[in-house]
């Protein structure tokens, strides 16, 4: 059975690559800050060692849209291809390819059948920043096969809190009931209070500190209450209208389940702090 190594949660900030990738003397602080989350997040995986990563993320209205719009997708690929045209026009982010494993998406597909959850799947899926992004922090190699799972975070009726702590808890039973991988790192996407396109988007301060800092004691403290009465779709606007995306940081509480926390921090940027969370096995922790 595989066993789930580390769990990550992390930011897919859009111009990671283009602000990390500058000379060493034109690095901001948010680059170099970013540039050290990155490093965190690779001596995880170099110390957990997965041979699979599922991604939890978002599809930015790259592929879905409202006149079909899955609340949660499997991609079921051998590789997917990574970053649409305007993402690499607007963030200046490169084109990728990430191997997949076909076996382990079915195996999550059909375990969702017995968790409570009918996934929708896909075997034409391309991945764009919410996925591109936390894979170059996590693995710049991209060397380690990937298992998207996509969430409807952006087009209402969206799934309620309690949906996303479901989710969690069943894909934790489906990964582990899988036999086609040994270790597997699970990678939630997201953010904490945001706003994009609105009038406080890009601004030096954060939509809503008082929920940032909320939320991160909710996540770290497993409030699941807490988390499940803010979570509605009226209460995720006032924190800023793409914060949504923070349901995905639900389910990787959800999934924690007795793992332990090796890092947990809302990094300080300029505008929205970015939730970074690192879970592992305490074997691990310790060895």
């Amino acid at each position: 059975m595989a066993e789930i190594v580390s769990i990550v949660g992390t930011t897919h900030h859009p111009w990671y690559h283009k602000k990390t990738s500058a000379p060493e003397k034109e690095l901001t602080e948010d680059a170099r800050n970013l540039l050290g989350w990155s490093e965190r997040v690779q001596e995880s995986f170099a110390r957990t060692n997965p041979d699979a990563v599922v991604i939890v993320a978002s599809d930015h209205f790259h592929q879905f849209f409202h006149n079909n719009m899955p609340q949660f997708i499997v991609g079921r690929m051998a590789s997917y291809q990574g970053t649409f045209y305007n993402e690499i026009r607007e963030f200046d982010l490169p084109r990728v390819q990430l191997g997949g494993n076909r076996q382990l998406s079915t195996d999550i597909i059909e375990a969702g059948f017995d968790n409570g959850f009918d996934f929708a799947f896909s075997d034409e899926m391309r991945l764009d920043h919410a996925c591109v992004v936390p894979s170059l922090i996590a693995q710049p190699s991209l060397d380690i096969p990937v298992v998207p799972v996509l969430t409807n975070c952006g087009a209402p009726p969206i799934p309620k809190g309690q949906r996303f702590v479901d989710l969690g808890s069943a894909l934790r039973n489906a990964i582990e009931g899988s036999n086609s991988v040994d270790r597997v790192a699970v990678v939630f996407s997201g953010n904490l209070s945001l706003e994009v396109g609105g009038p406080e988007q890009m601004m030096p301060y954060s939509v809503d500190p008082d929920f940032d800092v909320q939320a991160m004691d909710w996540l770290t403290g497993r409030d699941f209450d807490a988390l499940v009465a803010d979570s509605t779709y009226e209460r995720l606007m006032t924190h800023g209208n793409t914060s949504f995306q923070f349901l995905n940081m639900i389910s990787m509480a959800a999934m924690q389940d007795d793992m332990q926390i090796v890092h947990a921090e809302a990094m300080k940027r300029r505008g929205s702090p970015a939730p970074c969370f690192i879970y592992e096995q305490k074997s691990e922790v310790t060895q």
